[in-house]
């Protein structure tokens, strides 16, 4: 059942009623607190939420908002689509991609400017990292279900704490994508599956010659749920671009091993557990005679009502683009805005 526009007073009068009309028996504080709560959401959501919206998924928004936050971490993937789902669509809303976070203490071991313009600079192994993600549906129930999504993530690394050279920006890395992405719900055996995406994103540090790096990919991830651990399988096609002429000239390749070094695709293990989360990132370029790749590491807590800690470990390549063929190790840790789960 849909909800016309012009029923969402009358559902809305009628739950404002419900909750002031007398039980025939007393109930506990308990239950009134209960019922009280449930109205109070359901009301709520009859006056935010969209004309097509159905009863069904305010009931359900209204249910999981009665979880505690534990509840919500251990069902997390599916509470994050009903979140997302209901506040998408509100124009003071800005629905989060990736991960959020400002780390504001970051430590890598192997400094590094790779830009001949600051070569032989002080450059500092300490240094604040922060990564910006988000995205918007661009049309929605394509294909019986699926929406189309942008994105936008960008990733900098900042020279916060050195003085010596005015404090500035090192890098940083800008990632749009476009994407068609389901929810979906095949089960085989203990696997669970929740999500398959394909689209495409490009990748790039925004910088000119001798500094610029970018690539092109197109991209399919599979989202499956196996016990209390989620997985991500992301694998990726690289997008070729033409040999440059000559070391200057800018419509080229301006990395063309990078695929050896960032491998090609991504797999990701997560687990909450009650309202922490860790999560292991892999990246490889399965080559068994030159291997290359990367692991991750994120480990976030609560500390207060609205937001976590979040503690980062980093080593292999391809932390950053402008040092994606050196390896590195980093230790990070600051204040995480949105979670994955």
């Amino acid at each position: 059942m849909r909800l016309a526009p012009g029923c969402l007073g009358l559902l809305l009068a009628s739950a404002v009623a419900a909750n002031d009309a007398p039980d025939t028996v007393p109930a506990s504080p308990a239950q009134t607190a209960g019922h009280d709560a449930a109205d109070t959401c359901l009301a709520n959501a009859v006056r935010e939420a969209p004309a097509n919206t159905t009863v069904e998924e305010l009931k359900a928004w209204c249910s999981e908002q009665q979880l505690s936050d534990q509840e919500l971490n251990e069902r997390s993937l599916r509470a994050r689509y009903a979140l997302e789902e209901y506040t998408q669509y509100n124009p003071f809303v800005i629905t989060p991609h990736y991960r959020n976070y400002i780390l504001p203490v970051s430590y890598w071991d192997n400094p590094q400017w790779n830009d001949p313009a600051r070569n032989g600079s002080p450059i500092d192994r300490i240094e604040a990292k922060f990564q910006i993600s988000i995205k918007t549906p661009l049309w929605d129930d394509i294909l019986g279900g699926s929406t189309l999504y942008g994105a936008f993530t960008s990733v900098s690394y900042w020279q916060v704490y050195n003085t010596d050279l005015s404090k500035p920006f090192r890098e940083t890395n800008y990632q749009p994508e476009l994407f068609l992405t389901r929810p979906i719900d095949w089960r085989l055996g203990p696997i669970d599956s929740e999500l398959v995406s394909f689209g495409y994103m490009h990748q790039s540090n925004g910088q000119d010659i001798p500094v610029s790096r970018s690539w092109d990919r197109l991209f399919f991830s599979y989202v499956f749920k196996a016990g209390s651990y989620y997985y991500v399988i992301r694998p990726w096609w690289r997008i070729p671009e033409k040999n440059k002429s000559s070391f200057i000239d800018r419509t080229g390749d301006d990395n063309p091993d990078i695929e050896h070094y960032l491998g090609n695709f991504e797999f990701h293990i997560a687990r909450a557990f009650g309202n922490h989360v860790a999560e292991i990132m892999v990246r490889n370029n399965l080559n068994a005679s030159d291997n290359k790749g990367s692991f991750q590491l994120d480990y976030s807590f609560p500390f207060s009502k609205r937001f976590k800690g979040l503690v980062q470990v980093f080593t292999g390549y391809g932390d950053s683009l402008i040092n994606y063929n050196d390896y590195e190790t980093r230790y990070s840790v600051g204040i995480l805005l949105t979670d994955s789960l």
